[in-house]
């Protein structure tokens, strides 16, 4: 398959200074076009180690809204314009050299791009290590969501059973990220008292198997969760949310409590009693995937990436509700922040149609793009050499 020279991808002009929440539907539909556009550019060549992929789904995440406002890592955020979009599934069609980046291509793939985004597009560049290859049975869609949510899943799972802790809090309890940790936590010994802020919420995630869950819009949930972490000494929060929640978590748990702030979905600053810090020996922590995921070794992040495939149709399943074509994002903005716990919204820059809404695979066309782009029969010998040695390795490390 030949690779085209330019490719259809969005571009945010500006920073968005606005709330997101502070528009009805239609008003933030049309503010949003003002920053978004769809436009041509060149597609991007792979760099060794990196890898090109024809993009079949992109999913949007609270850390995109964030990098459209300009305030995702703002001591690093990327000049303007720029692509957004971290995370998606496509297709490798090209390698910039390295025995892993060969060995992906064409192969359907998961992906997470850098810091600086760019998968709202045709087409992305992604480190090869960044790659999860896909089996048969995972779709696109599903696949989309495979990097950012499971592996913060896993790593709250991690923090909580090397702290010995049996139970944790979690804010924003009905998202995906916060469904996912129920059903994780619950294999693996780790139950969740979700905070929710819909009452009609709360019975939803006991039957998916919370422990516990409490809507911040019942006037007595701030008693009863103080109650209930005492009884079960839950001292160990995730919070999504920030804003005046960060402070009436930490202040309800117990002594020695520790809540650790992974998102601001509030748009607002953390407020927090300087007595439960002085007095009670409580703590407020930020916690950033990117820099957790430094302390794992690469056969660690390996078996990660192995885990969260055998998941991703079970434990680590994410609900899809909506796609939206490339040059609907806007549409697709809105749909997302008028219900983030309702499913994943979806970007597809119609790709795939067929293979992408289903669980199989483009068998044919993976074939046809390895044989154009892969080289030599020199180069997949030694490919298959290396992942053999790989594979050793690996299995000699379970």
């Amino acid at each position: 398959m030949s690779i085209p020279t330019k490719m259809q991808a969005c571009q945010l002009s500006q920073y968005i200074q606005s709330s997101f929440t502070d528009l009805d539907a239609s008003s933030l539909t049309e503010a949003l076009k003002e920053y978004i556009a769809v436009e041509e550019v060149d597609v991007p060549k792979p760099k060794k180690g990196e890898v090109l992929v024809k993009i079949a789904r992109s999913v949007i995440n609270p850390s995109d809204l964030s990098s459209l406002k300009g305030s995702y890592d703002a001591s690093g955020k990327p000049n303007l314009p720029f692509r957004p979009g971290f995370e998606g599934s496509g297709l490798v069609v090209a390698s910039g050299g390295g025995v892993m980046g060969w060995s992906l291509v064409g192969k359907r793939v998961a992906i997470v791009a850098g810091k600086t985004g760019g998968v709202w597009a045709q087409y992305a560049i992604a480190p090869a290590t960044q790659c999860i290859a896909l089996t048969d049975d995972i779709s696109y869609d599903t696949a989309a969501s495979s990097f950012v949510n499971p592996l913060t899943v896993l790593s709250f799972v991690e923090i909580a059973r090397a702290g010995g802790h049996k139970y944790i809090v979690h804010t924003a309890g009905a998202s995906a990220l916060g469904k996912m940790l129920i059903k994780l936590g619950n294999d693996e010994g780790v139950q969740v008292i979700a905070i929710v802020r819909k009452s009609e919420q709360v019975e939803e995630l006991k039957t998916l198997g919370a422990a516990e869950a409490f809507s911040t819009s019942s006037d007595s949930w701030k008693d009863a969760f103080k109650q209930k972490c005492k009884e079960l000494n839950c001292t160990l929060a995730f919070d999504a949310v920030a804003g005046p929640l960060t402070g009436e978590l930490l202040h309800a748990m117990p002594k020695g409590s520790v809540v650790k702030v992974y998102g601001g979905l509030s748009e607002a600053l953390c407020t927090v009693s300087p007595g439960d810090l002085i007095f009670q020996n409580k703590k407020v922590e930020g916690f950033w995937l990117t820099e957790y995921l430094k302390t794992k070794s690469l056969v660690g992040l390996y078996m990660w990436q192995r885990k969260v495939r055998s998941l991703l149709n079970t434990s680590l399943n994410t609900h899809v509700r909506a796609s939206f074509p490339l040059e609907q994002v806007p549409e697709a903005l809105q749909a997302y922040i008028s219900d983030m716990s309702a499913g994943k919204v979806l970007i597809a820059p119609g790709f795939l149609e067929e293979e992408a809404s289903s669980s199989g695979s483009s068998n044919a066309e993976a074939s046809e793009t390895k044989e154009a782009t892969s080289g030599e029969e020199k180069k997949e010998a030694e490919v298959k050499e290396e992942e053999a040695k790989d594979k050793e390795v690996a299995e000699s490390n379970e």
